[in-house]
């Protein structure tokens, strides 16, 4: 395909491993074809002269180089420093590791930041082609008004002195429109950085709800179908009374990070973790036709992750902690519950208890879920993984027996 200079996004890749950039400019080319021209180096100090020498649309930068012997935040701070005259965009792709990296980064003003350790291509992607789509809306800008000064003069007939005073003029006005548009993309990354660091401490679909209105804050009860579940560590507390505080709070912030993990994959929203439990809901706020099929994937790989990390946690803790999982479908009442100072969503009602109740009873490993699930699974699911009925129970507040279903992989 012939493109037009104008039309190809030039980017810098300043990284120190082959293997690392073949990545890069695969994942780069598979999702922009002919519309981008690479540029390798692998020398820090080279990339910092390719960046005086030529005009780039975008730097993908590593901050980690066996060349330079300065920490991770002090090369940050020389790559903005190098990208700060020109505005170039920067994506850091790194090996490096610390929470803090991150932020520091953002503080900055770096575009992205994407840990090599823990990539996922879809995120990737998405987050590649909305970079793209700003630079591309910057080079039209630039574009157009380019044209429209050399059509201006074409028309007019102008001398030398003229075009110059114009092309100050012009030079002005879009710089003018340039800092305009910085100042809307600035705002949407703080926007984006809000929702980062919010969704630290508030579920990432509440605070996506929050930020485009879907949901409000003084959004009132409404009875909804949803599937909750519940998941709870057998035998907990007494294993808990042998381990270190610090053991206590390095355990389950791993388990938790690996549940939320899965949960999150599948669409829940975490509604509250109660000590070593975690409870999370489908289909609320934001309704999904097939939360039950979300639910009881989710509670099946909840189980498959706990297993992977049982022997790691045997050997650093000296235990071999287990899971039970329940899981009820029906209708509920969610919204947002709390005061002034501070508001939950969560929901409340039978099918609430009903989802704790079968993960009391649920034994070690395995995952209870309600008939309020099993009847409207879709055909497919009922080859999909093997159910095992087992002795109705009685739920408080309810009459009658309520059949339940002990369900696991094929």
């Amino acid at each position: 395909m012939d493109l037009e200079k104008e039309e190809i996004v030039r980017v810098l890749v300043l990284e120190p491993q082959k293997k690392s950039y073949d990545t890069i400019s695969q994942l780069l080319v598979e999702w922009f074809g002919d519309y981008i021209d690479l540029t390798w180096r692998s020398v820090f100090e080279n990339g910092a002269e390719e960046i005086k020498k030529v005009q780039y649309d975008l730097l993908i930068t590593e901050i980690q180089f066996p060349d330079i012997d300065e920490t991770s935040e002090e090369i940050l701070e020389k790559i903005m420093d190098m990208a700060g005259p020109s505005e170039l965009p920067v994506v850091v792709f790194t090996k490096a590791e610390g929470k803090q990296l991150p932020i520091h980064a953002f503080q900055l003003g770096i575009n992205e930041f994407f840990s090599k350790r823990r990539l996922k291509k879809n995120i990737l992607e998405h987050r590649f082609r909305n970079l793209f789509r700003e630079i591309y809306r910057k080079k039209v800008v630039s574009i157009q008004m380019d044209d429209s000064l050399k059509r201006f003069q074409d028309l007019y007939g102008m001398n030398q002195s003229e075009i110059q005073d114009l092309n100050t003029m012009v030079k002005k006005f879009k710089k003018e429109l340039e800092k305009e548009y910085e100042e809307k993309l600035n705002l949407e990354h703080e926007k984006k950085k809000m929702q980062n660091v919010f969704g630290m401490y508030v579920d990432p679909i509440i605070v996506e709800s929050l930020m485009n209105n879907s949901l409000s804050l003084d959004q009132k009860g409404k009875e909804q179908e949803v599937s909750v579940l519940f998941s709870d560590i057998r035998g907990y507390t007494s294993l808990s009374e042998k381990m270190k505080p610090e053991q206590v709070i390095s355990f389950l912030n791993e388990y938790f990070t690996a549940m939320t993990e899965v949960i999150l994959g599948y669409g829940g929203m975490i509604d509250k973790y109660i000590g070593d439990s975690i409870m999370c809901l489908f289909g609320a706020p934001v309704f999904q036709e097939d939360h039950r099929q979300n639910a009881l994937d989710c509670a099946l790989e909840m189980i498959q992750v706990f297993e992977l990390w049982q022997p790691k946690w045997d050997q650093i803790y000296g235990f071999t902690p287990q899971i039970g999982i329940g899981v009820a479908s029906g209708n509920a009442i969610v919204g947002n519950v709390g005061s002034f100072q501070k508001l939950s969503y969560t929901a409340v009602g039978d099918t609430v208890n009903m989802a704790s109740r079968l993960e009391s009873m649920a034994k070690p490993m395995h995952v209870y879920v309600s008939e309020g699930l099993y009847n409207h699974l879709p055909e497919e699911y009922s080859k999909k993984y093997r159910y095992e009925e087992l002795e109705p129970v009685k739920i408080k507040g309810k009459e009658g027996l309520h059949r339940i279903l002990s369900v696991k992989p094929n």
